[in-house]
C-alpha cells in the first residue's frame, strides 16, 4: 500500500517539471529541451530506477532527462557545482538557505504547479499516546504565536545569516526520555553544526513541546536514509518528516515515504517544493515568475 501511494504522489510532483507545453495542446510534437538531470534525496519505498519508470512518460515534457537520488544534501549541491544536475529540488527553506551561503546559486520554483511539503513529526505506531500529546502541543504553539517566533528565530534570520542557537532542554527528573533524530540535511529545519552538534528548527520546536509535556529529549544524529531504520530499531523515538498535500486538510494527504507500523503527528510546517539551480545553467532562463 505504501509503494502505490509513494507512485501516485511522484506523479503529483512530476508535473512541477513541465514546460508549459504540458498545458498546451498535445498536438504539438516539438521536443522539448533537456537540461540535464534534476536531483532528490533518497527515497526509503522506492528506488531511484523505479521513480524513472513511472515517470518516464511525464518526463518526455520535462526540462529534465531523469531524477538523481542523493544520500545527503551535501552530496547533491555538490553533484549541482560539479554540473551532474542541473537542478536541486527540495523544501523552499532549504532552497533559500543554500542559495544564503553559497554564491553562484538561486532560486527558481518548480514550473507550473509548485506543491506544499507539510511537516510532521513520526513516531512508532505504539506511541500514539506520545503522538496525541505532541500534535496538541503543536495546536497551542499556532494559537499562542510560540510557532511564529520560532520560525523567526531559527529559519528566518539564519536564512539571513545568523547562527542557529544551541537548545538546552529542561530537565524533568525521573520523567520519560524521548530520543530525537536529526539528519542536518534540510538546513535551517534539520541542522547539524560542523562538529556535529543538532541546532536549527525543528531542536528548539521539540525542546519547547517536552516542556510543555514535561519529558526529556536526547537528540542523535542519523542520516537520511536511516531514520525509517532508526526508528523501527529503537536508535530514535522520534524523526521529522514530510508529506505533500494541504495544509487545512492535512489528514487527507498522502504521506511520502511512511514507512509501515508508524503514526504522524498534526503538522507544524508547510512550506512549497522549490528549486537551487546555478546562476550559470541555462535552466535560469527557462523559469517565469509565479
Amino acid at each position: 500500500m505504501k509503494k502505490l501511494v509513494s507512485l501516485s504522489i511522484v506523479f503529483v510532483i512530476a508535473l512541477s517539471l513541465c514546460l508549459p507545453v504540458c498545458a498546451e495542446d498535445t498536438s504539438n510534437t516539438q521536443a522539448v529541451q533537456k537540461y540535464g538531470d534534476i536531483g532528490r534525496l533518497s527515497k526509503l519505498n522506492i528506488s531511484e530506477d523505479e521513480l524513472n519508470d513511472v515517470l518516464k512518460e511525464i518526463m518526455v515534457n520535462s526540462i529534465c532527462n531523469r531524477y538523481v537520488f542523493y544520500d545527503t544534501m551535501t552530496d547533491m549541491l555538490m553533484a549541482l557545482n560539479r554540473g551532474d544536475i542541473v537542478v536541486l529540488e527540495t523544501d523552499q527553506n532549504t532552497v533559500r538557505y543554500i542559495v544564503s551561503r553559497n554564491d553562484g546559486v538561486v532560486d527558481r520554483p518548480p514550473y507550473l504547479n509548485p506543491n506544499n511539503l507539510m511537516f510532521s513529526v513520526l513516531l512508532r505506531e505504539e506511541d500514539e499516546e506520545l503522538r496525541d500529546q505532541i500534535s496538541d502541543s503543536i495546536i497551542g504553539m499556532n494559537e499562542d504565536g510560540t510557532m511564529e517566533e520560532l520560525r523567526q528565530r531559527y529559519i528566518e534570520d539564519v536564512i539571513q545569516g545568523d547562527d542557529p542557537d544551541a537548545v538546552a532542554p529542561q530537565v524533568f527528573p525521573d520523567a520519560r526520555t524521548v530520543k530525537v533524530a536529526v539528519t542536518g540535511d534540510r538546513p535551517p529545519m534539520d541542522y547539524v553544526s560542523a562538529g556535529g552538534e543538532p541546532l536549527g528548527f525543528n531542536t528548539a520546536l521539540i525542546a519547547e513541546i517536552a516542556k510543555r509535556l514535561g519529558v526529556n529529549i536526547e537528540f542523535t544524529t542519523v542520516d537520511c536514509g536511516a531514520r525509517g531504520i532508526a526508528l523501527a530499531t529503537g536508535v530514535c523515538d522520534i524523526v521529522f518528516w514530510m508529506e505533500i498535500g494541504d495544509f487545512e486538510n492535512w489528514e487527507g494527504a498522502d504521506f511520502e515515504d511512511q514507512p509501515e507500523n508508524t503514526i504522524v503527528t498534526e503538522p507544524y510546517m508547510s512550506v512549497p517544493l522549490w528549486w537551487a539551480v546555478l546562476s550559470t545553467s541555462p535552466v535560469v532562463n527557462v523559469y517565469k515568475d509565479q
